[in-house]
């Protein structure tokens, strides 16, 4: 090492750290990053769909700020689990009242909750109709009495 004595040194810290440590470079320097593009997170350690604004995200997001980082929670929720957008906002799912397949069942059902002829919020990718004879005709056209179902 003192034969290279000008590679192994370093005049700062941060320059030490830079030049040896950049993967963990804020543990190194002891140094706080910059969130410059926001400070909410996708939390991937619970299973769950949300994020979060604690400043605990892993390192590796905040070397990808631009990627992982948010500057509100819809944005982090909309990138990151847009598939379970309610769950992740914590707000409850309500339906719109058009029809879709309930393909278990042959038959088209509401996208509501409670009624008779509600099947439940429908997911994101269901395809929705404005009338249960729209749902029937579109994709239920084998099933000889679907309207009646």
């Amino acid at each position: 090492m003192l034969s290279n004595h000008q590679y192994f040194l370093s005049n700062s810290i941060e320059e030490c750290c830079e030049k040896f440590y950049e993967w963990d470079f804020y543990g190194c320097s002891g140094t706080t990053p910059v969130l410059t593009n926001g400070e909410f997170y996708p939390d991937w350690s619970g299973g769950g769909s949300t994020c979060l604004a604690d400043g605990k995200m892993p390192d590796y997001m905040i070397s990808n700020q631009k990627w992982y980082l948010s500057t509100t929670l819809e944005k982090c929720c909309e990138r990151h689990f847009y598939w379970d957008l309610n769950e992740c906002l914590g707000t409850t799912a309500v339906g719109t009242d058009k029809w879709y397949v309930d393909y278990d069942d042959e038959k088209c059902v509401q996208d509501c909750s409670g009624a008779s002829s509600c099947g439940g919020v429908a997911n994101f990718w269901e395809e929705l109709f404005s009338t249960k004879e729209q749902c029937c005709k579109a994709k239920l056209g084998w099933v000889p009495k679907c309207r009646f179902k």
